[in-house]
């Protein structure tokens, strides 16, 4: 176990030392992969931040249900006693046709408008807010409601609902592909850059299979090498996106106020940044491994 241990902190030390040496050629391959990491990295910190704020915006939805005419009091009350233990609800208001006809004649500004009425033509209904206005949350309730004598109609804003959803999976599909693509890109220029390492150090190579070095000890130290060039393509696209995010911060919340809104553009940097710093990692050893599969 030590001598595996041995080996491989040899390896890294061997790496550190061959970019410290070519540290410009280093920079530069770094930057490249940072900025190619950069623009789908934007794309998913905008969707977090949009699928963010989507949770506020989904917690004012409701589904509106309207009863039939001449119920009991205690046949309301046993059908919210029904619904309001539902997981999926979180709050059920009651409002009586009484009320309700009070607040439509409050928004005409000739109050007596509603006065000639031979009688109160809305209904009673129940306002019920969801825990969680998922379609595939809402649909359930909706059907218990509408599976009830007591309901006349049931009426669910679920159209945004569905269009922010479906919004929000096709940017997610979209910079899943645009990143899929980049990331194709990035193990090109890695697996090129370890190649060309691989024929500059041809010699040492052949040396070291004389004196009875094995494959994995040759090829160890490129490894490394490829996954030390998109960790280090990842640092600089953090760092990238974290100035790019601290930049628009400002514009942005001027432009939330504007719309009375407490939007705030935040860029997670546990999550997101640790995402890309993995996934960059991981693409470089990958492009190392097809380089030195095509070599051998």
């Amino acid at each position: 176990m030590k001598n595996w241990l041995n080996q491989h902190i040899l390896a890294i030390q061997l790496v550190l030392q061959r970019l410290q040496t070519h540290w410009l050629n280093t920079l530069t391959i770094c930057m490249v992969i940072g900025i190619t990491v950069t623009l789908p990295g934007l794309l998913f910190v905008g969707l977090d931040n949009l699928q963010d704020a989507s949770r506020s915006i989904k917690q004012d939805a409701q589904i509106s249900v309207f009863l039939k005419p001449a119920l009991n009091g205690n046949v309301i009350q046993r059908l919210i006693n029904d619904i309001q233990p539902l997981p999926q609800v979180k709050e059920v208001r009651f409002v009586p046709k009484e009320d309700a006809i009070k607040q439509l004649g409050q928004q005409f500004s000739q109050k007596d408008l509603l006065a000639d009425l031979p009688q109160n033509p809305l209904p009673d209904a129940l306002f019920i807010t969801l825990a969680d206005t998922h379609p595939a949350t809402a649909k359930p309730v909706q059907a218990q409601l509408q599976s009830r004598a007591e309901v006349d109609e049931v009426v669910i804003d679920s159209v945004w609902i569905e269009r922010l959803n479906s919004m929000l999976l096709l940017g997610k599909r979209i910079a899943l592909i645009f990143a899929t693509l980049l990331g194709i890109a990035m193990i090109t220029v890695i697996s090129n850059t370890v190649r060309m390492q691989v024929l500059t150090h041809e010699a040492e190579i052949e040396v070291s299979r004389l004196i009875g070095a094995t494959h994995s000890f040759i090829r160890r130290p490129f490894l490394y090498m490829g996954s030390a060039y998109g960790l280090g393509g990842g640092l600089v696209a953090v760092a990238l996106m974290f100035a790019i995010v601290w930049s628009l911060k400002q514009p942005v919340q001027l432009l939330a106020n504007n719309y009375q809104s407490d939007f705030q553009l935040v860029f997670h940097l546990v999550n997101i940044g640790g995402l890309i710093l993995l996934s960059s990692a991981m693409i470089g050893w990958i492009a190392a491994f097809i380089a030195l599969t095509q070599k051998r």
